[in-house]
This record gives C-alpha cells, structure tokens and sequence, in this order.
C-alpha cells in the first residue's frame, strides 16, 4: 500500500457514523465529537511513534491546508470524496474536522454564507 492510503479501508468503516455527525453539526451549528477505536489506526500504519493529531479544512469538498496535514488527514479527505453520497454532503459549504491523541474526531460544519443581490 501506498503511504497516502494506508487509512482508507478504517475511514470507510467510520463514514455512515462521520455522515450523522455532519448532519447533526450542521443541524446544531456547532462542533459535535465521538470517538474512533486507537488500535484500528495503530494497526494499520504498522508504526510505532506516530502522531495521530490532525486538523483538515475542506471548503466544497477541496482540502484547503493540503501542504500542511498528515497521511491520516489526507486519506480521511479521500474517502470523504471516493463515496458518493459523502461527496454530496461536503460538496457545498465549509468543514473542519480535527482528531487529538485520545482518538476523539471533531467535525465543525461552518454556515454557509448565501449572496443576494
């Protein structure tokens, strides 16, 4: 495997659960968290000192600070976009999702902003 897809296969077993928590941060407007299984991620990167703290902007399903987070972000941004109905949920408006060393995943959905004329 790849370095950049090493985390795909335990992101895809997190979507159904990710996708609730997006509806309900964008219902709530407000950040919602739940926590992710440690041994899932420290399984499959077969590494033993790695950090798995990230933070990951995307704006209309683009990763907006690409240059500047991990594989784990990275293949996290991937499986949102390869599934279809995900990429239909992040496809407009503006998403944070962020994971500290206790494995607990974040997501903030920003509002989104409506121009009138």
């Amino acid at each position: 495997m790849k370095d950049l897809d090493i985390y795909q296969a335990v992101w895809k077993k997190y979507l159904p659960v990710i996708a609730m928590k997006i509806k309900e941060a964008q219902r709530k407007n407000e950040a919602v968290s739940f926590n992710l299984y440690k041994p899932e991620f420290q399984e499959a990167s077969k590494r033993k000192k790695i950090s798995f703290d990230f933070e990951l902007e995307m704006k209309d399903s683009r990763v907006m600070n690409n240059s500047s987070i991990p594989p784990i972000a990275k293949d996290l941004s991937e499986a949102l976009r390869q599934n279809i109905a995900m990429k239909q949920q992040i496809g407009i408006g503006s998403f944070k999702f962020s994971m500290n060393a206790d494995f607990i995943l974040t997501i903030l959905a920003e509002p989104q902003v409506v121009e009138s004329n």
